[in-house]
């Protein structure tokens, strides 16, 4: 039996070393040698280590979770600069528990300070040293579960980038892109049952909200009636404010500058 990495598990390391900004980064290894191979580990593929190895027996890398033959980490060599920045932004991962790219990561061992390697143990929530070599190259663990998904990869490299997860989320269309409020118009609208002529402000709000799928506000006539009043207030709603039904300085930008999933 041998260890192979695959394709994606490739790719991402490609992508690490030319798409993050690094000064001067080396893939190191994605598959271990003999001593990894003893110690086990995820260098190492299921098959060519026994069944109770730490990397064999989480949920998303037991039988049946990803390839038997493929290994799931990557090694990185970088500068002291590149080792802090890599680093820190697994770290802002780990640390953020509502992140969802963190799913895909197993664990990962670097340094903040250059004197100091530790791993960072993202399932178990958990930190520990790490040895001395985790100076001079970043280790990051794939879940086994993983190591054939684009879909993953894609997410490890936008946290390899320092990307928010906003900016993730938008390129996944799972959020739509915020953009710059047109002006506020200096006064607060609001329902106006003698209305005679239709406002133009009025239009861009609604029309905005029809963009991003609110059809409630129904048709984007420019009157502020009751169907537009119950949309607003929903809106408001959903924003966590005073669901007044008034378009005024705080409700007036949300349409644009408000993630909405």
């Amino acid at each position: 039996m041998a260890t192979i990495a695959t394709s994606q598990l490739r790719a991402l390391g490609t992508a690490w070393r030319d798409q993050c900004g690094l000064t001067k980064a080396t893939i190191s290894g994605y598959v271990g040698d003999l001593a990894h191979a003893r110690k086990g580990g995820y260098h190492i593929s299921r098959q060519d280590q026994p069944t109770t190895n730490y990397s064999v027996i989480r949920p998303d890398d037991k039988p049946g979770n990803g390839r038997d033959d493929a290994a799931a980490a990557i090694d990185m060599t970088l500068n002291p600069k590149d080792m802090v920045t890599i680093t820190k932004r697994l770290i802002a991962a780990y640390d953020n528990t509502e992140d969802p790219r963190r799913k895909y990561i197993n664990a990962f061992n670097g340094t903040t300070d250059n004197k100091t390697a530790l791993r960072w143990d993202v399932y178990g929530r958990k930190t520990i040293p790490a040895t001395l070599d985790h100076l001079w190259h970043v280790h990051l663990e794939v879940r086994r579960k993983y190591v054939e998904s684009d879909t993953a990869m894609k997410a490890i490299l936008s946290v390899l980038k320092g990307e928010s997860v906003n900016t993730y989320l938008i390129s996944i269309g799972a959020l739509k892109p915020v953009l710059a409020a047109p002006a506020y118009p200096g006064r607060v609208m609001q329902r106006n049952d003698n209305q005679k002529t239709a406002d133009p402000e009025l239009k861009k709000f609604v029309g905005r909200m029809l963009e991003r799928g609110w059809s409630s506000f129904g048709a984007n006539d420019g009157f502020f009636g009751p169907k537009v009043e119950a949309a607003v207030k929903k809106w408001q709603t959903y924003l966590n404010v005073a669901a007044d039904g008034k378009i005024g300085p705080k409700t007036w930008p949300t349409p644009w500058t408000k993630p909405m999933a």
